[in-house]
């Protein structure tokens, strides 16, 4: 298994310790690091071979080889917010309990490849199947791209954070590239290209 650390990474750490908050980003990081072990744990629990973890600048990704079948991966999903869950549930001090909670719902915000949107894929793939699932969480998808949108506007010239704002476009960026992903893989199905 190969670590990868994302350049940006140091620079959030960097813009962290000038703005005074170096301590909750390394706190935040932690439970973070935990979070996504969760998901590693239960992968290698149910046979899933993870082949890398990079490490980004508002999180942790774990990449998996090969297509996970559907319920392992709902299970692999749920790990991650659980284990924040537990972690909120335990926790005494109440800036670990909210750091905790707020990687839990960030993580169930319908994107993928964050925990909600794999979970709601899973699903509805398990429910409806694999066809109307991707274009329900692809419709979510979209909707919930405008909402991150305006949360950025608002984030940076409104209450003035810049690291909510710089987060937003983060995640912006990484919902877009899964979604050109998913449009290729849609579309070596289809052409049947092994």
């Amino acid at each position: 298994m190969v670590i990868r650390i994302h350049l940006y990474l140091f620079l959030v750490a960097a813009y962290m310790y000038a703005t005074g908050k170096l301590e909750i980003f390394i706190l935040s990081y932690v439970f973070i690091v935990l979070h996504e072990l969760s998901h590693v744990i239960v992968a290698k629990l149910l046979n899933v071979d993870v082949y890398e973890i990079e490490m980004l600048p508002i999180g942790i990704n774990a990449k998996y080889n090969g297509t996970i079948p559907t319920k392992k991966e709902l299970i692999i999903s749920l790990a991650g917010p659980c284990a924040s869950l537990l972690f909120y549930v335990l926790s005494q001090n109440t800036l670990l309990q909210n750091i905790n909670l707020f990687i839990a719902l960030t993580n169930l915000i319908p994107f993928k490849p964050y925990d909600g949107g794999r979970i709601l894929n899973s699903l509805i793939t398990i429910v409806l199947g694999n066809e109307i699932a991707f274009k329900i969480t692809n419709s979510i998808q979209k909707i919930s791209l405008k909402l991150l949108l305006i949360m950025m506007f608002f984030s940076i010239l409104k209450l003035k954070n810049y690291y909510l704002g710089i987060a937003c476009i983060y995640m912006i960026c990484i919902v877009k590239e899964e979604l050109k992903n998913e449009r290729f893989n849609d579309l070596i199905k289809y052409l049947q290209i092994e």
